[in-house]
């Protein structure tokens, strides 16, 4: 590369093929980062239909929360509220803020997701 040029790298995914191969966290949880840079991270998350219910919220102290709905239907749960999601639907979620999703009764909610850091 000569003096002054710019790389420009490219990701491109397929979402239906990047669904088919997400990673199991656990028996409600499967997920894949994406992209990874330095100030954040993106990726694909979906969640099973869950009987039980599970109190526990997550917290990311150095990370504002962006969700995009690609599919399903389900819930966030923040700050007391349950806000229904649907396709369609983008969440932004402050660093600090509790918070937990949760698919509906008959299928995957799946999220597109970035963690971005903040001062």
């Amino acid at each position: 590369m000569k003096e002054g040029e710019c790389e420009f790298v490219m990701k491109v995914i397929s979402l239906q093929t990047a669904l088919k191969r997400l990673p199991t966290l656990n028996n409600e949880i499967r997920y894949r980062s994406c992209f990874e840079e330095e100030q954040f991270t993106s990726g694909l998350i979906a969640f099973r239909p869950n009987k039980s219910l599970d109190a526990k919220q997550i917290i990311h102290a150095d990370k504002d929360v962006v969700c995009h709905v690609l599919k399903g239907r389900g819930r966030l749960r923040i700050n007391g509220h349950r806000i229904q999601l649907r396709p369609g639907i983008i969440c932004h979620i402050p660093k600090g803020t509790p918070h937990d999703f949760a698919a509906g009764k008959t299928a995957d909610l799946v999220l597109f997701y970035s963690l971005i850091k903040t001062g």
